[in-house]
């Protein structure tokens, strides 16, 4: 198979951009400013703007978790954070791939991975490929909820182990994948099955057969272990337990203290320290990590002004203007403005009946403003966007334009579907079910974020000159992150880092996939499918168009800005910036030389 070609437009637009940095001056009187902390030079506290839900990283689909996670739990294959190149981690080397002619998986792929001899885990023993066929087992098992993760595993059917070494093996897969490679060796980190499944529950358990679903439904129905193993798998002790929590990454979990900050700690004697100079992603500089979850963005710049964090990303873009030119800020912290790999957006939920019509979706896009919203909250750093596809990528349907705001045109669209003003108050009704309901729509947000509550509003207003009431509910962003798996929500602004590789839109929009807006059906499922397995760029790239297009004309999501990251490292610390969310790679922060 041939490598996927990871974007050198992202790189460009890196070189164009500029990273934005201040550059240090030789002089030894900024190194005793730099140097001059009140807390440990290599220790890092790191800003984020929530706490995660919970570090079992099978569990979770939050960026923060995943920021935490990657300090503790490492991948077979990780992302390069300046090339973009998918590279070895945990394996020694990229997988050998061959296509498989014969036998139950015939038409498929074998990927054959080889684990670093020197690999080890907390207890000492031997990261091997067990546990990454524990891995796959856990969140095969339908009994377990990840359904996110299922959705980009589900190609794999088995795995082979070299019986002549325990750290080799072959996954096999029964179909042409076009994300084979990342989705086997990137999806999920490996996790240690003798600590997460210590009764050995799954142990005896085939994976081939939890990788075939209907005898996985069987399994589940008749086979009490797989119901043992995750109501153990699920608890709170592997999610923000000391205990509970193991990898083979260079830190150690210590503590959670909720609301406050988490932290992990480089361990003795890490055994990818000895190959970090091959291998960069298995690096990690700092001593300790102290994540500090502060979601009021003030109380984070305060303590960014007294020097008391050491990385800040997603900071308010006139914030961002103002620490540079702010004489404390701009001696002691780096500022970086990377093209992001992300975007924003409004999930709307189609199951609701108020927007079950198209047509009302439609509506909402053009009555918010999503110009005013960048040039008011963002001061300009984003750009307007049409397709969950980053922009600067190939693949983006260019031809379709970003949907203007025009509240009369909402209005006309509105009186399609059978809402209008029929009381004169100001707001769309329409008669439901013998009743005359407003079109009134929940809009829920994360709480504690200046510039959502600020987007909240401008959208809260622009809407209303449409017709269509926004009712704001600010909640935690643990609560939120509930409330979607619950589909409890009628609109919800999201944000989404985007992987430097092709598109794979099955588990935001396949019916077996999260699918949280309630968008698939039958034809999209059958699209989504066939882009899956087309290998061809030619024949792919116009799926793509074909998905875009379908996804533009049902308005599933209401699409805002593709941002701009926006972020302040201390100066003792180098780093490079990165596309990749939020910016930079904790891990990478190495400690600079005193001059």
């Amino acid at each position: 198979m041939k490598p996927i070609n990871f974007l050198p437009a992202i790189l460009a637009l890196l070189l164009i951009a500029g990273t934005g940095c201040k550059q240090n001056s030789s002089d030894s009187s900024e190194d005793n400013i730099i140097f001059e902390l009140n807390r440990p030079l290599n220790e890092a506290v790191i800003q984020m703007d929530a706490e995660p839900d919970r570090l079992n990283p099978a569990l979770s689909t939050s960026t923060y978790a995943r920021i935490v996670s990657n300090t503790i739990f490492q991948y077979l294959l990780f992302i390069d954070p300046q090339s973009l190149a998918i590279v070895p981690q945990l394996a020694k080397a990229r997988p050998e791939t061959a296509p498989i002619t014969g036998g139950p998986y015939a038409g498929g792929m074998a990927y054959t991975f080889e684990i670093h001899d020197e690999a080890v885990w907390e207890n000492g023993s031997p990261v091997i490929a067990e546990d990454f066929i524990f891995t796959l087992k856990a969140v095969l098992n339908p009994r377990v909820p990840a359904p996110a993760y299922r959705a980009y595993l589900s190609f794999i059917k088995d795995v082979e182990v070299d019986p002549a070494n325990p750290r080799r093996f072959t996954v096999l897969a029964d179909q042409v994948y076009i994300l084979g490679e990342e989705a086997i060796g990137s999806t999920l980190p490996v996790l240690p099955g003798y600590h997460y499944d210590p009764e050995g529950l799954l142990k005896d358990i085939p994976l081939a057969e939890l990788a075939d679903p209907d005898k996985a439904a069987e399994l589940a129905e008749n086979d009490p272990r797989l119901q043992q193993f995750a109501d153990l798998f699920t608890s709170p002790k592997f999610s923000r337990e000391k205990e509970g929590l193991s990898g083979s990454g260079p830190y150690a979990f210590e503590a959670w203290e909720t609301g406050q900050q988490l932290t992990v700690a480089k361990k003795e004697n890490y055994w990818g320290d000895a190959l970090a100079e091959e291998y960069p992603t298995l690096a990690g500089y700092p001593d300790k990590f102290i994540f500090r979850p502060i979601p009021d963005p003030n109380a984070a710049l305060t303590a960014l002004k007294d020097a008391q964090i050491d990385a800040m990303a997603n900071i308010p873009p006139d914030d961002f203007n103002a620490l540079q030119e702010n004489e404390f800020t701009a001696k002691r912290y780096d500022f970086f403005s990377p093209p992001l790999l992300g975007n924003t957006f409004i999930y709307v939920n189609t199951r609701v009946p108020k927007l079950s019509d198209k047509r009302v979706r439609k509506a909402l896009a053009y009555a918010i403003d999503v110009n005013e919203i960048i040039e008011t909250v963002y001061s300009g750093m984003g750009t307007p966007y049409a397709s969950p596809v980053h922009p600067s990528f190939a693949f983006y349907h260019k031809n379709l334009n970003p949907i203007p705001y025009d509240p009369e045109k909402a209005r006309e669209l509105l009186r399609e579907a059978g809402w209008e003003d029929t009381n004169n108050n100001g707001i769309a009704d329409k008669e439901i079910n013998g009743q005359r309901e407003e079109l009134s729509l929940n809009y829920k947000i994360v709480a504690g974020r200046d510039n959502i509550q600020s987007v909240a509003l401008l959208v809260q207003e622009s809407a209303k000159r449409a017709g269509i009431d926004i009712q704001i509910e600010a909640k935690e962003f643990a609560v939120l992150a509930d409330d979607f798996k619950r589909r409890d929500f009628e609109l919800a602004p999201w944000g989404k880092t985007i992987p430097p590789s092709l598109w794979e839109p099955k588990q935001d929009f396949h019916s077996e996939g999260d699918d949280r807006t309630g968008f698939a059906t039958a034809e999209s499922d059958a699209l989504i499918d066939r882009i899956q397995v087309t290998l061809d760029e030619g024949e792919r790239t116009q799926l793509y168009m074909e998905l875009q297009e379908l996804l533009y004309d049902e308005m599933p999501l209401i699409y805002l800005m593709v941002p701009t990251s926006r972020v302040a490292i201390h100066k003792r610390f180098d780093i490079e910036p990165t596309p990749i969310f939020p910016g930079y790679f904790p891990t990478q922060l190495r400690l600079k030389e005193r001059r």
